[in-house]
């Protein structure tokens, strides 16, 4: 059992990060409905982001390790870019790529950690 349980923690980020997404709706800084997700998602996998470098400091004996939340993370975040791009019609032609290869990236820096184990 984790030493130090993050799940309420992580409930309340999710929380504030609707909050602020909301705001930012609000504000008009997003212009459409369907950017609160896409926002939602970024700051989210910021959050994980975060949390793999907290678990990295404290690695728990039978929680998820840290570069799995990192790559989760990594995936949210770069799932929110893609959606909130694609909403304002940036760089479409580039988006799928562009995920693909952060996809990539990940699976064979995995491969290499698997590897050397």
């Amino acid at each position: 059992m984790p030493k130090r349980p993050v799940g309420v923690l992580s409930l309340g980020i999710l929380i504030l990060i609707l909050a602020i997404s909301i705001a930012a709706l609000v504000v008009e800084i997003l212009v459409e409905i369907s950017e609160i997700f896409s926002l939602t998602l970024i700051l989210f996998g910021l959050w994980f982001v975060v949390l793999a470098g907290m678990r990295a400091a404290n690695p728990e004996q039978y929680g998820g390790g840290a570069f799995n939340t990192f790559s989760g993370g990594t995936l949210l975040t770069s799932l929110g870019l893609v959606w909130l791009f694609y909403v304002r019609e940036l760089l479409v032609g580039y988006l799928l790529p562009a995920l693909l290869l952060v996809v990539g990236i990940l699976v064979v820096v995995a491969g290499i950690r698997a590897w050397r184990k």
